[in-house]
């Protein structure tokens, strides 16, 4: 019997990895230009890493975390998100100072599988850990939005919004629960209520979102500091010329956010589904035993982000050497492929006995742009024949030319 992958997972073929590789080349070069470093951290965590850092009462712990006991009965979770794993390597390693983190890797949640959304899906982020001046918020959304602008995404929104600190969220969430107390809401809010009531703002059901609107609004009872905090924010990115508008109701999926938190949508993207989005947590490091540091990061969603982009991104040249004759013959195409890899040439060899027209078949399934044909006459004159797969155009080019001119295409 046949078996099949997992239902919520996919898989990626050479044909689909050409534009992820290419996203993920920008995404690292814009990342470095602000000073971050790749960290890879594994996808086997603690259970408790993230029941204490995402949150106890959230729909990623209550419903959605693959969580199982090993054979020593220690209970373990495949990574739902990758900030709580960073800051658990950022403690383990003793870190004190200023700490620029990228990553990339595969996330996992037991979702309902639909557009946009799977059981293994992969995110790419940054997590900046040890600094709290507005100035670095603005950075990270400045950063985010240069990544979507060289990916040629430029018709993006992002929202913004403030949840202020521990002491803003409890006096608000006294305010939010008098406020939703007699409201007749969801079975899931019902709950909330009682056990993390700003979870409430998040809920997609229409009767809650239709309280949801009217609620009162957090940046509306920020603390002095809060409040001058993200009006600073504000300020830098209105001088950089970042463009964002404000959703007083934005309060994100995990608990560890505080202060400013932001969500980035494009048009196709469905309005309900950000690509990307991220905030400040900066009492996450302590709460998972470090000192207070502040931290700010964002993970985009690539499976989304892809979905949106338009661009057709084709492979480089590649290169398929068909050899015609005895093993001597063979032996000089397995000394040119060998020199055309040592440059940086992507080629394949065929090492069978077939015909050129069998050859040229099978350097068309494998996509080869270009065939070099090498038979006894190219042997004894030391030459090789390079054959443009797409209009069948042929030239001969010297041995010792070869390199050369295969990087001029």
């Amino acid at each position: 019997m046949k078996i099949n992958r997992v239902r919520g997972t996919y898989d990626l073929f050479p044909e689909d990895l050409i534009k992820w590789q290419w996203v993920e080349k920008i995404a690292k070069s814009v990342y470095q230009e602000y000073g971050f470093s790749e960290i890879r951290t594994p996808i086997l965590e603690p259970a408790e890493l993230f029941s204490r850092s995402i949150g106890k009462w959230t729909d990623i712990v209550e419903k959605q975390m693959y969580t199982f006991e090993d054979k020593k009965g220690r209970l373990l979770t495949l990574r739902p998100e990758a900030t709580a794993s960073v800051v658990r390597a950022y403690l383990e390693k003793g870190n004190t100072s200023e700490t620029r983190f990228y990553y990339f890797g595969p996330m996992f949640r037991y979702d309902r599988p639909q557009r946009g959304r799977f059981r293994q899906f992969y995110q790419t982020g940054v997590e900046l850990l040890g600094a709290v001046h507005p100035g670095i918020d603005t950075e990270i959304i400045l950063l985010l939005s240069e990544f979507f602008q060289k990916l040629g995404l430029k018709d993006f929104e992002i929202q913004l919004n403030s949840l202020g600190c521990s002491l803003c969220k409890e006096k608000y969430n006294k305010i939010l629960f008098n406020y939703l107390k007699e409201k007749c809401l969801c079975k899931d809010c019902e709950r909330r209520k009682e056990k993390n009531v700003l979870r409430i703002l998040d809920c997609k059901n229409k009767i809650c979102q239709s309280y949801v609107q009217e609620a009162p609004k957090i940046i509306d009872h920020l603390c002095p500091n809060c409040l001058s905090h993200f009006e600073e924010v504000r300020e830098y990115l209105d001088f950089l010329g970042v463009s964002y508008s404000l959703n007083p109701h934005l309060v994100r999926g995990l608990d560890y956010y505080t202060r400013t938190v932001f969500e980035l949508f494009l048009p196709n993207s469905g309005e309900d589904i950000a690509i990307a989005a991220g905030g400040r947590y900066d009492n996450l490091v302590e709460e998972l035993g470090g000192r207070k540091t502040p931290a700010i990061g964002f993970a985009v969603g690539l499976e989304r982000l892809i979905a949106n982009l338009d661009i057709l991104k084709e492979k480089e040249p590649s290169f398929y050497f068909a050899y015609l004759g005895e093993k001597e013959i063979l032996k000089r195409a397995m000394e040119l492929t060998a020199e055309l890899r040592k440059n940086k040439i992507p080629v394949i060899i065929n090492y069978e006995r077939k015909s050129l027209g069998n050859q040229l078949h099978q350097a068309d399934r494998l996509g080869s742009k270009f065939v070099l044909i090498l038979g006894s006459r190219e042997f004894k004159e030391n030459t090789v024949i390079l054959r443009d797969m797409k209009n069948s155009s042929q030239r001969v080019i010297k041995r010792e030319n070869l390199v050369e001119k295969i990087k001029e295409i």
